[in-house]
């Protein structure tokens, strides 16, 4: 909400004339994360929010309904967007540009002609066009861009490498355009391959047991437990000003220790623990 204390900053014709028109800009491109994040950001950048509003966040609430995060989020996908645009990527959403954020980041420091190798990677990896743009795959995933833009990012003039054709192991600088190039994309195919492999064993690995430890606890005790048996949960001091539980089960006659799981710094690993003993 503007301030009345604080008078709205007076803009010249040409600044009220730009503001309308990025106004314009982020009311019909409200479903256009680029148009909209690059117009805010140009709002931002040079404070033609002053003119209605004593700060950026002020305005984006009253004027947009917008949280300073949300239209943070747009204008880093923006950004995202402006920079995957040259290689031939062109995110459908906010989310997925933002998903690209820490490649375009290094590709942002990469000089133009490393840039121009990595378009050339983009286009040999991305999926062929199917029959119908409703069926277009999506293009090559943010985590294999990155691959990309590491490996360019490396592989500097005086680097070793292996010779494309011969093997022998050379300074990158001492290759031609088409060598380097066989050699870079050597290298990602290999980074690639790697990552896909991690990924595939990580999908197939099998998945962790989930207990819910209350559950576990009541269930064990009625379905379990002997007579005079009970479940019990202790927590005590463990000498360096912290305190550990452990969950074990006793024999309510004699105080014996029937079984314990090892000791834990919350409730819920203790209770775990015991359920690993028993099994």
């Amino acid at each position: 909400m503007s301030d009345p204390t604080h008078p709205p900053a007076q803009l010249q014709p040409h600044q009220r004339a730009r503001l309308t028109s990025l106004e314009q800009t982020v009311r019909d491109g409200l479903r256009d994360f680029r148009r909209t994040g690059q117009a805010l950001s140009e709002i931002r950048d040079n404070e033609f929010f002053l003119a209605t509003h004593e700060s950026f966040e002020a305005y984006l609430q009253d004027r947009w309904g917008f949280t300073a995060p949300q239209a943070g989020r747009l204008i880093d996908a923006a950004d995202v967007a402006r920079v995957l645009e040259p290689l031939g990527i062109q995110p459908k959403n906010e989310a997925q540009a933002r998903s690209y954020r820490a490649a375009a980041k290094v590709i942002t420091d990469l000089e133009p002609e490393q840039q121009r190798v990595i378009a050339r990677l983009v286009e040999q990896a991305a999926p062929a066009p199917a029959d119908s743009e409703e069926d277009l795959p999506w293009d090559v995933p943010a985590a294999e861009v990155r691959i990309m833009a590491g490996v360019v990012k490396k592989l500097h003039d005086d680097t070793l490498v292996h010779h494309p054709d011969s093997g022998d192991e050379v300074p990158m600088g001492t290759l031609s355009t088409p060598e380097r190039f066989e050699v870079v994309r050597t290298h990602v195919d290999q980074k690639t391959q790697a990552y896909r492999e991690k990924q595939e064993a990580k999908a197939n690995a099998p998945q962790a047991e989930k207990i819910n430890w209350a559950d576990w606890v009541l269930n064990t005790a009625a379905q379990n437990l002997g007579h005079g048996q009970r479940l019990e949960i202790t927590v005590e001091p463990d000498g360096s000003g912290a305190a550990r539980a452990v969950a074990r089960i006793v024999d309510g006659s004699t105080g014996e220790v029937l079984s314990a799981g090892g000791g834990a710094i919350t409730l819920k690993k203790a209770v775990l623990n015991l359920a690993a003993e028993l099994k």
